[in-house]
C-alpha cells in the first residue's frame, strides 16, 4: 500500500491524501459541477502515485456521490454535490494572518473571528508576522500549501503584500481582508468607515471653535489615506483652509529599511507641530498610540491638554479611557469586524456566495476629556 509520512508518528494512506486533494480542488473551484474529471493516467502523473491508489480514491469519491461515471465517456464531478456535507471530514480549518497579536485592535478582531468560527464549527489558527513584512508575505504564500479552507488577513502597511494577495485571488483561494484593503485588487474585505470617522473627529473640534487643526497621518495604506481624506472633507465643509504645514505624515523610513511595520509614532511629529507659529490649537492623530505619543510631547513642552491644545485619537483602544486625561477618540467595532469577516469567509467556503462582499462598518465618536473649547 502506498503511504505518505505527514509527521514522524502518523502514517496516512496515500489514497486518502489524494482523495482530500481532489475534494480541495473542487472546493477551490478548480473543478466545477459536471466538469469531466481527469483520467486515471492523468491522475497518476499529476500526483505521482500508482494506478491502484488512484482507483481506490476515485472509487470512494464515486461512492460518496462526489464523482460519477458515465460508461465509455469518463468520470465527472457530481452536480448534486453538497460541499458542506463533506467539509467536516476535511477539518474545517481557517487561518488568521495578522501583524501583531499583542495589539489590542488586532487581538479583538481575532477574538471576533474565533467566536464566529466556533459557532460555525470551524477551527482557526493564528499566524503573526511580528510586524515583519517578509515573514507576513511568507505566511500568505504558505496558505496554498496547507489544508486550511480559507484565511482572514490583516494586511501589513503600504502595498507590500499586493503581489501575494493578487496571487491568492488568481488561484481562487478563499480569503477576506480586514482593516485595510487594496484599491487595485477587487477582494472581499471588512473595514470601518475611516473617512467618516475622521470627519466626525475633526467636525467635533470645529464645533468647539478650533480653526487651526493639525493632522498626524499614517502613510501608505487605505485606513490612513481615508482618514486624511475625512480630515480634509471636514475642513472644506466648514470653509477652513487645508494648510500643508499642519499635515505631517509619520516618518517610517527607518522601519521600511528594516522591513518592519512600526507600531506607532507621533512624538517627533508633534514636536514639529508645536514649533509652528502660530501653533495648532488641536491635533487629530491617525491612531490612539500616535495620540499617546503626542500627549507625551505636549506635556514635555510644558503645555496642558486640553487647556492649551486638544487631542483626538482613532481606535478607542483599551487604555484610552484610563489615561490621566481620558482620550477623545473614534471607536472602531473591532469584534464585529472579525465576526463579519468570518461569516463572509464561511459563506465562500461553503459555496453559499460567490459575490465579492466589501463591508464598511460605522465608526463612533467617543468624547472624553482631551478636547475642549478654544
Amino acid at each position: 500500500m502506498d503511504i505518505v509520512r505527514k509527521n514522524p508518528e502518523i502514517f496516512i494512506p496515500l489514497y486518502l491524501q489524494i482523495k482530500e486533494k481532489i475534494i480541495n480542488d473542487i472546493l477551490q473551484r478548480k473543478l466545477r459541477k459536471n466538469d469531466r474529471f481527469f483520467s486515471e493516467t492523468e491522475l497518476c502523473k499529476k500526483y505521482d502515485v500508482s494506478r491502484i491508489t488512484v482507483r481506490r480514491s476515485i472509487a470512494e469519491l464515486v461512492e460518496e456521490n462526489i464523482l460519477y461515471k458515465i460508461p465509455a465517456k469518463g468520470t465527472f464531478v457530481s452536480d448534486e454535490i453538497e460541499e458542506k456535507a463533506f467539509l467536516p471530514a476535511l477539518e474545517k480549518e481557517i487561518s488568521i494572518i495578522v501583524p501583531d497579536i499583542d495589539e489590542y485592535a488586532v487581538s479583538t478582531i481575532c477574538s471576533g473571528v474565533k467566536q464566529e468560527a466556533d459557532e460555525k464549527n470551524y477551527r482557526s489558527a493564528i499566524y503573526t508576522s511580528g510586524r515583519n513584512i517578509e515573514k507576513e508575505c511568507q505566511e500568505i504564500n504558505r496558505l496554498k500549501q496547507t489544508n486550511c479552507r480559507g484565511a482572514i488577513i490583516f494586511p501589513n502597511w503600504g502595498k507590500v503584500n499586493a503581489e501575494q494577495i493578487f496571487e491568492l485571488k488568481r488561484q481562487k483561494f478563499n480569503f477576506v481582508l480586514v482593516d485595510r484593503f487594496f484599491r487595485e485588487i477587487d477582494t472581499d474585505y471588512v473595514v470601518v468607515d475611516n473617512k467618516k470617522g475622521a470627519f466626525l473627529a475633526v467636525s467635533h473640534l470645529i464645533e468647539l471653535g478650533h480653526t487651526r487643526i493639525a493632522h498626524i497621518a499614517w502613510p501608505a495604506h487605505t485606513a490612513g489615506t481615508d482618514r486624511l481624506e475625512g480630515y480634509k472633507d471636514a475642513l472644506i465643509k466648514n470653509k477652513l483652509l487645508i494648510e500643508d504645514d499642519l499635515i505631517i505624515l509619520l516618518d517610517f523610513s527607518k522601519f521600511a529599511r528594516l522591513n518592519i511595520e512600526p507600531e506607532s509614532g507621533g512624538y517627533e511629529e508633534t514636536k514639529k507641530l508645536l514649533s509652528l507659529n502660530p501653533r495648532p490649537t488641536a491635533i487629530f492623530t491617525a491612531s490612539d498610540p500616535v495620540a499617546f505619543e503626542a500627549l507625551r510631547a505636549i506635556r514635555e513642552a510644558g503645555l496642558k491638554v486640553p487647556e492649551d491644545i486638544s487631542i483626538v485619537g482613532f481606535d478607542d483602544l483599551k487604555f484610552s479611557a484610563l489615561l490621566d486625561t481620558p482620550l477623545t477618540t473614534v471607536a472602531q467595532p473591532f469584534r464585529e469586524i472579525g465576526k463579519t469577516a468570518m461569516r463572509i469567509l464561511a459563506d465562500k467556503i461553503e459555496g453559499k456566495s460567490k459575490e465579492i462582499r466589501q463591508v464598511v462598518l460605522e465608526p463612533k465618536l467617543i468624547v472624553r476629556n482631551s478636547t475642549a473649547s478654544v
